[in-house]
């Protein structure tokens, strides 16, 4: 999770009409041993701009190399890759924004380089949602120079079926005041930070809400957590699977200095499993954490159900934490069935008064116990 220089335009939706253009010419073949390939941002940015409201581009199923920032400005669009691959070759200028309102885009592997320097610009994101009622599906993002997605005050986005592999930064990461959008069928291997990660920073004026996650699978992240709610209002997780986290699996948390983020409100998590979450044993959360950092801040309404935990490290310590610090506050919290496994910690640890929380249904090895 990392604070960003956001860009972002509000184009208005106008009638469909009905466009094919079929890209042909530009896309890069493979290029001779030694032989730079052929840079094609300045034709594909042609044929994004090309295209008229209800247009349809599809790209040849081919490589192509931008060394520029491509920005889909049309609304009411479909990009069709049709199997192809763009590849960023420039960190500084590698992201594929989507800046206009109703703007489809699917069946295309978006590509950058998975090792260097992390950026945080919005011209580094992979792919970046600004506008309301876009929607991504069937898309790979393999390499990130900062996050795989970043939906920034997007609006009514839906990010469907999609993989994500070795960014530098966050998987998916929502803020900005992003409101009713579907993350739902996404898979992460190795993200550079949290795998997904629904963030609102108090610089932003306003919380990022109803965001609805589902069947997400996590494979791992070299930093961060699983499943992040990082400030924010009215967001559900269900159908989970994450694994070896380098901190917690799911972390609901409000964050003072230098994050400074919103409260919290209402949160659900339910039907899931964590396994081997919070391998860095220099970071202690366990494979669940809710928590409160930020002075007057409070993290409320958080509702865990239905949820398996296993093969928790030892290094973590435990395996869910209720925890408040620097003048944050906890309260709302329900814990309902909840099964461990394989685990040596403490099931749970809290350090909120007991009036904040409550629990029901807890086993460990399939023996029932009483967690207060």
């Amino acid at each position: 999770m990392a604070r960003t220089v956001r860009g972002q335009a509000r184009l208005a939706t106008v009638a469909v009409a009905t466009l094919v253009l079929v890209m042909g010419g530009i896309a890069c073949n493979r290029p001779a041993t030694g032989a730079p390939a052929e840079d094609t941002t300045a034709s594909l940015q042609a044929q994004f701009d090309a295209l008229k409201p209800g247009g349809v581009l599809t790209l040849e199923p081919k490589v192509y190399h931008h060394s520029g920032v491509l920005r889909i400005r049309v609304p009411n669009v479909r990009v069709d890759g049709d199997g192809a691959t763009l590849v960023a070759t420039n960190d500084a200028s590698s992201a594929v924004q989507i800046q206009a309102n109703g703007v489809q885009i699917r069946d295309v592997t978006l590509s950058a380089g998975t090792q260097g320097d992390r950026w945080s610009g919005i011209d580094q994101h992979k792919l970046v949602l600004a506008g309301a009622g876009d929607s991504v599906q069937n898309v790979k993002i393999v390499g990130s120079a900062a996050a795989g997605i970043f939906v920034d005050g997007a609006r009514d986005f839906g990010i469907r079926d999609v993989t994500i592999s070795q960014t530098r930064a966050d998987g998916i990461h929502v803020t900005n005041g992003s409101a009713r959008g579907v993350i739902s069928g996404v898979k992460t291997d190795r993200t550079g930070d949290d795998a997904v990660a629904v963030v609102s920073y108090l610089a932003d004026r306003r919380q990022s809400s109803d965001i609805r996650i589902s069947r997400v699978d996590v494979n791992g992240t070299r930093w961060g957590r699983g499943i992040s709610v990082v400030g924010g209002r009215s967001v559900s997780i269900r159908d989970f699977h994450v694994a070896s986290t380098n901190s917690a699996g799911i972390y609901i948390a409000n964050e003072g200095a230098p994050y400074s983020t919103t409260s919290v409100d209402s949160v659900t998590v339910s039907n899931g499993r964590v396994v081997g979450a919070n391998t860095n044993p220099g970071i202690v959360q366990g494979a669940m954490l809710i928590f409160s950092g930020g002075p007057g801040l409070h993290t409320w309404g958080v509702r865990v159900s239905g949820v398996t935990i296993a093969a928790t490290p030892s290094s973590a310590r435990r395996d869910v934490g209720i925890l408040a610090s620097g003048g944050g506050s906890v309260g709302g919290v329900a814990l309902r069935n909840i099964r461990i496994t394989g685990s040596s910690g403490s099931p749970l640890y809290t350090n909120v008064p007991r009036s904040s929380y409550t629990t029901s249904g807890w086993t460990i090895d399939g023996r029932a116990i009483d967690v207060r």
